[in-house]
């Protein structure tokens, strides 16, 4: 043992007052002559406990030596004789040794065996620490080498020989015979039924099952070679890469009320006490396997919704058969509850409409989500005939209201001052407008027809998905119940697993995890868009015994602390799927008595892609059901393929720093409502300066709103030192000036219209642009001449283009002095003409009489009809 010198003199300087004492040196001395029979030992002790009565030779014993063995019996080294210190000193002895010792270590200690008091006074006096002392009986024969002792260590056995290439049954079945034949002679395999024969072959199978599960896992470490679709989610997510897991499809689904006011669900109980959930499915009963179920999702805290019998079918109010049509890009529609114009029910769709209704009160604590958000218009009848034949199912679109409280109402009583007819005024967003023309009136076979398409106020949103539950409890003894496959949401139960760590590993608590039963089919994720950077996010929701609010879902524990409710979820290449908690450090671990409740989606993917009016059965408590549109958002699960092409450059597509000119104009236009952004550095005086020109979508000034998004988003990503300043783009209007020559057949004021449309700012009824619409010009884009013509000659009616001009609004401003003036007649044209701009500039054309400033271009129509 390695002894502290410091605390040892100490414990020598207390022995006294203990009534202890201790070896403190001993000087050796032999006889002087050649010879030499015996040697003297002076000894030293810290103190004079216990050298009252001279001790006997009995009192000590010598230890050691390698030649000449220390010991009592004859020719052995011992002490022959004990006398008083010859200098008269009371803590010191000389002992008389004999015969003298070999080179070696000796070591002198005292026993107090076969003594009695008081010759044993010394023996029992001693300190342990202090009662042995090591000497030599020639220590001037050595080096003064203070290199430590050493012992050499043990001739080592050889070590068998390993085959390294040994991997499967016939290879460690090899080993193990030769390895047999090699450490017990004679042995030699005999028969197959012999125990050493049957010992070696199960020993070698054995082997030969760890080896196969050694190279699978070792296999899983890369990417190149994992097989299992959680590894491959795991790298990719080391990579900032998330492998999509599918998404359930979802949909609008149309309801017609039979009562005031009905909620989906009704919250009746069931005989498990559940709440009841509401499903729509195609085909005759949901219990066909070929069904395809679509449910309210669970999602927020007001999931169940509210529909109303009064907005079973609303109608267009036409003016007396005035209005028979809505064209495209309309926003606004006034609207009648099922043809009835009285005062009454107007106030009536009104309340509904605006939210304010007696129907839509909410008690607190309320999860019923009783506003009406949006509005289906659809077509039930066809215009050319008059009937339901030949309907056609793209004529229906969803329309969402404006937001509730905004500047403009979103629904307005009137009153007709002709026929005193009361109707409601109703206005949806601009993202909204009609795409195509509605026809809600025609004439066929000299019958006015009337109600072609009308709209529709109870929409519900429904996602793919039988629902599930799952009662996972503590592992045990005791059977589990049967599943409930009767009622809608299926029900079973199952025990969850702490997984075992190997011996060895880290003592941690063992992590839980909870299979969801296969029979019950493949988990259902939510939909989030397959770009990699968008973690999944499954169906479930998953409650803890003995906890008050739900478990919140993480694509990976490392960033979870030893108190965080979290649990991940795990996908198989089998598409099954299991539940894992924490280990009490990364993330909070389950309690040993917990029960889990999951509730789960089961079904995803391609098979809810169904066509419109194929959801007509559902759950009650309504009448007709069906869904209008196609449902196309279901996704079946990424290949791991794609994760292995896209995920070791995943990080290029999602850069965390802003570090040159491009990145700050990238990061600026990743912001909703951003065009285009260019970004130039400047010198303030005392630091660098990143000003970003932002273009936003539609043109015009930069909000107060936007901007401070645009601030934030680049303050997250800017570089430390650099400051970041926000200004709108320079806009340049321009003055066009085009001559055409119109076809003969063409009337010249009809073709003036086509014109102005094809080169305005707006989008066209159609779904296209005109020429000068803000998105789709940038900074410092040139606009060319053969652009002008070719946007002209592409309007029906147009012959050729004869004379083009163009310049700045202001020439004199900017430096932008130049003008392009092209006479088409006088060819060829030497070289192309464009007007340029700098790189924070973007040409706009309005066209708008009352803001000239704003551009325009004039036609001058030459030919064709007046």
């Amino acid at each position: 043992m390695i002894l502290s010198e410091e605390r040892l003199a100490d414990r020598a300087r207390d022995l006294e007052a203990a009534g202890l004492t201790g070896f403190a040196l001993v000087y050796v001395s032999l006889e002087p002559v050649a010879r030499p029979g015996f040697a003297w030992l002076d000894l030293e002790f810290h103190n004079a406990n216990g050298l009252a009565v001279l001790p006997p030779v009995q009192a000590f014993r010598i230890e050691g030596g390698l030649r000449l063995r220390a010991g009592t019996g004859p020719g052995q080294v011992q002490v022959t004789e004990v006398l008083p210190n010859p200098e008269g000193r009371a803590h010191a002895l000389r002992l008389r040794v004999a015969p003298v010792g070999d080179y070696s270590t000796y070591t002198l200690s005292t026993s107090a065996a076969g003594l009695v008091p008081p010759a044993d006074a010394l023996p029992r006096a001693m300190d342990p620490l202090f009662g042995r002392l090591p000497f030599k009986f020639r220590p001037g024969c050595f080096n003064l080498n203070c290199a430590p002792t050493w012992a050499p260590a043990p001739v080592p056995e050889p070590a068998p020989a390993i085959d390294y290439l040994a991997r499967d049954y016939d290879s460690f079945r090899h080993v193990l015979m030769a390895t047999m034949a090699q450490r017990v002679p004679g042995w030699a395999p005999t028969s197959e039924a012999d125990l050493d024969q049957v010992l070696i072959d199960l020993i070698a199978a054995q082997a030969d099952e760890l080896a196969d599960h050694h190279d699978r896992v070792i296999a899983e470490r890369s990417i190149v070679t994992a097989h299992k679709r959680e590894s491959f989610a795991r790298h990719g997510r080391w990579m900032d890469y998330h492998l999509h897991q599918g998404n359930q499809a979802s949909t609008w689904v149309a309801v017609q009320a039979l009562q005031p006011a009905t909620d989906l669900p009704a919250l009746a109980q069931d005989a498990g006490g559940n709440l009841d959930e509401w499903a729509v499915w195609n085909g005759a009963d949901w219990r066909d396997p070929e069904a395809v179920i679509f449910a309210l999702p669970h999602e927020g805290p007001r999931w169940r919704r509210r529909v109303y019998r009064a907005l079973n079918e609303l109608r267009l109010y036409t003016w007396g058969d005035t209005v028979s049509a809505l064209a495209a890009g309309a926003t606004t529609a006034d609207l009648t509850q099922a043809g009835s114009t009285s005062e009454a029910d107007a106030i009536v769709l009104e309340d509904l409409l605006n939210g304010t209704s007696v129907l839509q009160g909410a008690a607190p604590g309320d999860d019923v989500d009783a506003a009406v958000h949006v509005l289906l218009l659809q077509e039930h009848l066809n215009p050319a005939t008059g009937t339901a034949n030949g309907v056609n199912v793209a004529r229906r679109q969803a329309l969402r209201l404006l937001p509730a409280g905004g500047p403009e109402p979103r629904a307005q009583r009137l009153q007709d001052p002709v026929s005193g007819a009361w109707f409601v005024r109703v206005r949806w967003v601009p993202e909204d407008a009609l795409r195509q023309n509605f026809c809600f009136t025609c004439e066929c076979a000299g019958t006015l027809v009337r109600d072609l398409a009308r709209f529709h106020g109870n929409l519900v949103f429904v996602t793919q998905g039988r629902p599930q539950e799952t009662r996972f409890l503590p592992p045990g003894p005791n059977r589990l119940p049967e599943a409930d496959e009767q009622r809608l949401r299926a029900l079973s139960h199952a025990h969850w697993l702490r997984r075992q760590r190997p011996e060895g590993a880290l003592k941690l608590d063992d992590a839980v995890v909870c299979a969801l039963p296969p029979r019950a089919g493949v988990l259902a994720f939510r939909a989030t868009p397959p770009d990699g950077l968008t973690p999944p996010r499954s169906t479930l929701s998953v409650r803890v015994s003995g906890f008050a609010t739900p478990w919140s879902e993480r694509s990976d524990l490392v960033r979870s602390r030893d108190d965080d409710e979290h649990f991940i979820v795990q996908v198989h290449e089998n598409q099954t799927a299991q539940l894992r908690f924490g280990n009490g450090v990364n993330g909070r671990a389950l309690p040993e008595d917990a029960e889990v409740q999951a509730r789960w989606r089961s079904g995803q993917g391609l098979a809810g892609n169904v066509g419109p009016d194929t959801l007509l059965r559902h759950s009650g408590g309504v009448g007709r059901v069906w869904n209008p549109f196609d449902v196309t958002d279901g996704r079946e699960p990424e290949p791991v393929s794609n994760l292995v092409r896209r995920a070791p450059e995943a990080y290029r597509r999602h850069q965390l720093r802003a570090v040159t000119l491009p990145d700050y104009a990238a990061r600026a236009e990743a912001v909703p409502g951003v065009a285009h952004a260019k970004a130039r550095y400047l010198h303030s005086g005392s630091w660098r300066v990143v000003r970003v020109a932002v273009d936003p979508v539609g043109g015009g000034a930069l909000q107060p709103g936007l901007r401070a998004r645009i601030a934030a988003h680049l303050d997250a990503v800017r570089l430390i030192g650099d400051d970041v300043e926000l200004r709108a783009a320079e806009y340049v209007p321009l003055d066009i000036r085009v001559t055409v020559c119109a076809l003969s057949g063409t009337w010249a004021e009809d073709l003036r219209v086509e014109l102005e449309m094809a080169f305005s700012d707006a989008t066209l009824p159609g779904g296209g642009r005109g020429l000068f619409h803000p998105d789709d010009w940038s900074f410092g884009q040139p606009l060319h001449a053969s652009q002008i013509i070719g946007r002209a000659m592409a309007v029906p009616g147009v012959e050729r283009v004869t004379r083009l001009g163009m310049r700045r609004f202001n020439p004199g401003s900017g430096g932008g002095t130049s003008v392009v003036e092209i006479d088409l007649e006088a060819l060829p044209v030497s070289s192309a003409q464009r007007l340029d701009f700098g790189d924070f500039e973007i040409p706009i054309v309005a066209n708008d009489p009352d803001h000239l400033e704003r551009g325009r271009i004039a036609f001058d129509i030459r030919g064709g009809r007046r």
